[in-house]
């Protein structure tokens, strides 16, 4: 498993466009097997897990699950076959 850390990130623009370029970036650069925990913290991305899923099929990925746990939230994302 991969791992992309965005927990500390600074974006002085808008988080929403950020996070969407980001989850366009893993899916470009992944390989079809793998699956990638891309790690956000919850008070920059204020996002119900439906955004996550609708962000994650626009940038042809799937989200395996998300994990919100002591203020961090874990997307764990692989290519849609």
């Amino acid at each position: 498993m991969l791992e992309e850390d965005y927990r500390n990130i600074s974006c002085g623009g808008d988080p929403f466009n950020f996070l969407l370029s980001t989850m366009k970036s893993i899916g470009i650069t992944m390989e079809e097997k793998n699956t990638v925990k891309l790690m956000v913290m919850d008070a920059k991305f204020r996002y119900s897990d439906e955004i996550f899923k609708k962000m994650a099929r626009y940038s042809q990925l799937e989200i395996e699950s998300i994990v919100r746990e002591n203020g961090e939230i874990y997307l764990f994302l692989r290519k849609i076959r």
